[in-house]
């Protein structure tokens, strides 16, 4: 696989917490919806779905390989994925259920981090072409049209269009390690809108107004923060140096955001957990001796 959390890069900078202690509560008023989740409770990574509060838990998928990277079709009836169940990584389509699975690429290397596009027409994902070098593709969702959209040095991961389908962000490991870039679809710019520190993981708002994504610059660990598409104006919304907080995934309303947090980034439990889309207030919707992670919401 690629990554399952964006490596240190860079010493933290010391910096003066200034936000106020966020209250962390058993629910947040006026969370709605269902997040989907991969888990390996039962052994190995499964793709899980339940309610925004942690009720109506299911599993969709049930093998013994890994199906990861799990995330929604814009009309919600869909999920796409990346799975070894085949020998390599690539990646499927299911329906919302789990039933009527199918593979979409043929890659011996890796394919991973499937991202719809906002017409639900194509899917953006990682693909190794190996040598170290792994860009962005774009697949029909019937598995043709094929095609290559980032040609640079280095490891480019983790797409995602912008909600209003002008722009693609997507992480990328250059010359001053992982950081979020963003690029037009008509290629016309392409722009780091990160200063290092294990940027990674971005993710739009609805209005395509933010990015929430992780960084390691506070505390050398990963916290959620939200940013312009420009880069500017980036606020810290996890203020907790004792955790890893990673995986942001904004609510369909823009007012929350789902985030996965562990104390122990190697060998810990990782538990899924919901903000107020300015860190204010938290609460945990998963407790579980497992790892849930790369949460994907939807109404």
């Amino acid at each position: 696989m690629t990554l399952a959390a964006c490596g240190q890069d860079s010493k933290p900078a010391a910096q003066p917490t200034t936000q106020p202690t966020p209250a962390i509560i058993s629910t947040l008023p006026g969370a709605t919806g269902q997040i989907l989740f991969q888990s390996d409770r039962d052994g190995d990574f499964e793709i899980y779905v339940m309610n925004v509060d942690g009720s109506d838990l299911r599993q969709l998928t049930d093998n013994d390989a890994s199906d990861e990277y799990p995330t929604w079709s814009p009309d919600g009836t869909q999920i796409a994925f990346t799975s070894n169940r085949d020998g390599d990584y690539n990646i499927y389509i299911m329906n919302a259920d789990g039933s009527n699975p199918r593979r979409l690429t043929q890659n011996p290397n890796y394919d991973g981090d499937p991202m719809w596009s906002p017409d639900g027409k194509r899917i953006a994902f990682s693909f190794d072409e190996g040598d170290n070098d792994i860009e962005i593709y774009f697949i029909n969702t019937d598995g043709t049209g094929l095609e290559r959209f980032t040609d640079t040095i280095g490891r480019n991961i983790l797409p995602a269009f912008s909600p209003d389908g002008t722009r693609l962000a997507y992480t990328g490991n250059r010359y001053l390690g992982w950081n979020v870039y963003v690029t037009n679809l008509d290629k016309t710019s392409d722009r780091r809108i990160t200063d290092g520190h294990g940027a990674c993981r971005q993710d739009w708002s609805p209005d395509s107004k933010k990015l929430a994504y992780v960084s390691q610059k506070a505390d050398g660990k990963g916290d959620i923060w939200v940013m312009n598409p420009d880069g500017s104006e980036k606020t810290r919304l996890t203020t907790d140096d004792h955790n890893y907080d990673y995986y942001p995934d904004w609510s369909p309303d823009g007012k929350f955001i789902v985030y996965a947090k562990t104390d122990d980034k190697e060998n810990g439990n990782w538990e899924l957990w919901i903000m107020t889309a300015d860190g204010s207030q938290h609460a945990q919707i998963t407790n579980h001796p497992s790892r849930d992670m790369f949460p994907d919401w939807k109404q």
